[in-house]
């Protein structure tokens, strides 16, 4: 029998009690294994185990808000595979979860994933301190470490790390995002829209503030919500500019859609990003797109083919803006061909058959 247990750091409610994003996620993937087990934690301290259909989430208590305290909470999870017999383990955080994940695999001889989702981990690794240690000694020990991106692929090839690495990019349900863009018409106000959260990486208040000083006539969305939402509002306020910004905290994935849809540019301003989904939702959307092309971003975003990339100092973020805008036939290629791509590469289905595949097949010591 196939037993999957998914080590992730995230906090989550029963699987009776609330439907959202990620339990579809979990749907997708146990499909083809007898059980796929989920040790996370709750979004309270009290511990639960609960089950629908294949998905067993065992939920362990949060004790903080912040995630890290996970290093140390998730060795529980060698109860959970001794008592339900788990024969593959997968780890969203070569640290949060992974350390102990790959203790697991050596002690039970089970074979590991470990993922990749953000720049910190390349941080990590360039530094001399305990917690590059405990990266390298994850990567070190994993049966396989999934790559987002052939740019991910490279930086973990620079580190050391090259017979273990496959390639399992972020997918988009194309079914979800099927009401694609169909007028490139431009009015006198520019419509820009960036989804992501509110936090330092992704740069906002630096976006804000670079369009705010440009001659260019525009309303940018951020869809998000988080922690520096109130340095965003507090810039708009001082500088009298509440007409050209709407912030939004996270809404139904339908709603965005429609939101997405009534705007031209799609802006990523990001300082340090992995791949993110969104990226691949606008390209799904056949949204005109300006990223900065930092991360794992370039190689799926390519300059002049399928989008513009800039410099993550936002210097040329208006020059590129009446590029897209005074162009008609230009963006109306380059969001084509986005989506072309995002079809062929990104789509939700061919992605999670080859993830499963990559489970099912991993050998101990291989």
């Amino acid at each position: 029998m196939n037993r999957v247990l998914h080590i992730s750091a995230n906090t989550y409610p029963k699987l009776n009690e609330k439907e959202h994003h990620t339990k579809k996620i979990w749907k997708e993937l146990a499909k083809g294994f007898d059980e796929y087990h989920i040790y996370a934690r709750s979004q309270n301290n009290k511990y639960s185990y609960t089950i629908e259909s294949n998905i067993h989430l065992h939920l362990i208590p949060k004790i903080h808000s912040k995630s890290r305290v996970f290093v140390i909470t998730s060795i529980g999870l060698l109860f959970i595979i001794r008592r339900h017999k788990i024969t593959h383990l997968t780890a969203q955080s070569s640290l949060l979860g992974g350390i102990s994940g790959v203790l697991a695999s050596k002690i039970f001889k089970l074979p590991i994933l470990v993922e990749i989702h953000g720049e910190q981990y390349f941080r990590y690794l360039e530094k001399n301190s305990l917690i590059s240690k405990l990266v390298k000694f994850a990567f070190k020990n994993s049966t396989k470490i999934r790559s987002l991106s052939e740019s991910m692929t490279k930086k973990l090839g620079k580190s050391g790390f090259h017979e273990n690495i496959i390639l399992i990019p972020n997918r988009v349900n194309l079914k979800l995002f099927s009401n694609v863009k169909n007028s490139y018409n431009i009015e006198d106000e520019i419509k820009l829209v960036s989804v992501g959260r509110f936090v330092w990486e992704k740069n906002y208040l630096n976006l804000i503030k670079t369009l705010a000083n440009t001659s260019i006539k525009f309303h940018l969305t951020l869809i998000g919500g988080g922690s520096e939402k109130k340095k965003y509002e507090d810039f708009i306020t001082k500088e009298a500019v509440s007409n050209n910004f709407t912030l939004i905290d996270w809404i139904k994935q339908e709603n965005m859609v429609n939101l997405i849809n009534q705007s031209d540019i799609y802006i990523q301003s990001s300082v340090s990003e992995g791949m993110p989904r969104t990226i691949l939702e606008a390209m799904a959307l056949k949204l005109p797109i300006i990223s900065t092309d930092v991360g794992s971003i370039e190689g799926i975003l390519i300059n002049d083919y399928n989008s513009i990339l800039i410099e993550p100092n936002l210097n040329k973020l208006e020059n590129a803006i009446h590029k897209i805008s005074n162009n008609k036939e230009f963006r109306f290629r380059i969001a084509n061909q986005a989506h072309k791509d995002v079809s062929e590469k990104y789509e939700w289905v061919t992605v999670f058959d080859k993830y499963r595949n990559e489970i099912k097949n991993m050998k101990y010591g291989s």
